[in-house]
C-alpha cells in the first residue's frame, strides 16, 4: 500500500487520542456546498487502516486490511473538519470489526462498520464461471492512450470544473461503442501524473462513476453519459488521441433536475494491491432499476489485467438537485 499519496495529503489525518481522529476537508471534494461521498469513504478507510497498524491492541493481530466497509451516510458532510471516533468492537485471531463514527461540529454524519484481515493469509482458492456480462470491449493499449495515441476500443477524457475538481487529475477512457446496455456503465481510470492508486482510492473510486439515474432517464444532467458522450465522440474525431476536456459549473448543476444522495455504501475488497498501487482501474457501474426514487448500483472494480479488485454496492435516493445545490449549511436531505 502507498504510504502516501495526494488523496493522503489532502485528508490529512491527525490523531487526537488512542481511538480519537480528525481528518480536513479539500476544495477538490466538494460538490457545491457538500462531500463527495467517495471522499468521506475514503477518509473513513484510511482512518481505519491506520488505526489497524497503529493501536496496539489491533496491531499485534496483524490484520493491516479491510476485508469490507459499510457506510451509513446519516448526513451531507460539509467542507470542515471531521472527528472520527472508533471503537474497537471485536478484535479475533483472523478477523476484527471497528466501528467508526464521523461528525462534524457535534453531529453525527457517518456511521461506519469495518472487518478487518490480512489479505495474504492462505486459504482455499478456486476460479468460477464469473464473468462480466456483457463483456467490455477489450483492455486498451495504456502506453499509447498516454502517449495520446488513439486506441482501437476507447476514447480519453477529463473533467474540470467546480464540481468535484479532483477530476482534473483524473483520466477516464469511456467505451468507443457509447453505452449500448441501459444501466451499464464501462469506464478506465488513471491519475495523470503517474500516481497510482491503494486500497484507500478504491474507497474512492466506488463513488467516481457516472450518474445512473440521469443515464436511465436521459435528462441531460451533468453526469448523464448520453450527453456527455457525443462531446467526447466529436472530439475525437477531430483531436484523435487527445483527451476530451469537459467542463461544468455549479451553475449547470442548479439547473439539473434530479441528484444521487447515497444512503448505504458496501465495499468488499477481494484481493491486495501491490505495494506500489495500481495505475489504471477499469470500472463497471451497473444498476437493476431505478423505481419511485430509488436506485441501487453495483460497482465492479478491476486491474489491468481484469482481475477482480473490489466490489460495491450503493443504495441510492433520487432527489430534487435544488435540494443539494442550495446555499444554506449542509443537513440530512431525508
Amino acid at each position: 500500500m502507498a504510504s502516501s499519496s495526494i488523496l493522503k495529503d489532502q485528508i490529512n489525518l491527525k490523531r487526537s487520542s488512542s481511538h480519537v481522529y480528525t481528518v480536513s476537508s479539500h476544495a477538490d471534494w466538494t460538490v457545491g456546498p457538500v462531500l463527495h461521498g467517495g471522499c468521506v469513504a475514503a477518509a473513513i478507510h484510511h482512518a481505519a487502516t491506520t488505526h489497524l497498524v497503529t493501536e496496539p491492541t489491533l496491531a499485534s493481530q496483524n490484520q493491516p486490511d479491510i476485508l469490507t466497509l459499510h457506510l451509513e451516510f446519516l448526513r451531507a458532510c460539509e467542507a470542515c473538519e471531521s472527528t472520527i471516533v472508533i471503537t474497537d468492537l471485536k478484535v479475533g485471531a483472523k478477523t476484527s470489526t471497528l466501528q467508526l463514527q464521523l461528525s462534524q461540529g457535534g453531529q453525527t454524519k457517518v456511521i461506519a462498520l469495518a472487518t478487518s484481515i490480512n489479505l495474504d493469509s492462505p486459504g482455499p482458492t478456486a476460479a468460477s464461471a464469473w464473468r462480466l456480462r456483457p463483456p467490455p470491449p477489450p483492455v486498451p493499449d495504456f502506453e499509447a492512450v498516454l502517449a495520446r495515441r488513439p486506441d482501437a476500443h476507447w476514447l480519453p477524457a477529463h473533467v474540470t470544473g467546480e464540481i468535484i475538481p479532483f477530476t482534473r487529475r483524473e483520466l477516464v477512457l469511456n467505451p468507443r461503442r457509447g453505452f449500448p446496455v441501459d444501466g451499464i456503465c464501462d469506464a478506465w481510470n488513471t491519475f495523470l501524473g503517474g500516481e497510482r492508486m491503494d486500497a484507500t482510492y478504491l474507497a474512492l473510486m466506488t463513488d467516481c462513476i457516472p450518474s445512473l439515474s440521469d443515464t436511465l432517464l436521459r435528462n441531460g444532467g451533468l453526469y448523464d453519459v448520453h450527453r456527455t458522450f457525443p462531446q467526447i465522440e466529436q472530439w475525437a474525431k477531430e483531436n484523435p488521441g487527445v483527451p476530451a476536456e469537459l467542463t461544468n459549473s455549479l451553475k449547470e448543476a442548479m439547473q439539473t433536475p434530479l441528484f444521487n444522495n447515497t444512503v448505504t455504501l458496501d465495499i468488499e475488497f477481494k484481493r491486495k494491491l501491490p505495494k506500489n498501487g495500481v495505475q489504471w482501474i477499469f470500472t463497471r457501474a451497473e444498476s437493476r432499476m431505478l423505481e419511485g426514487g430509488r436506485l441501487d448500483i453495483d460497482v465492479t472494480i478491476c486491474d489491468e489485467n481484469m482481475d477482480l479488485l473490489c466490489i460495491a454496492r450503493q443504495a441510492v435516493l433520487v432527489l430534487d438537485a435544488k435540494r443539494k445545490f442550495r446555499d444554506r449549511k449542509a443537513k440530512s436531505v431525508l
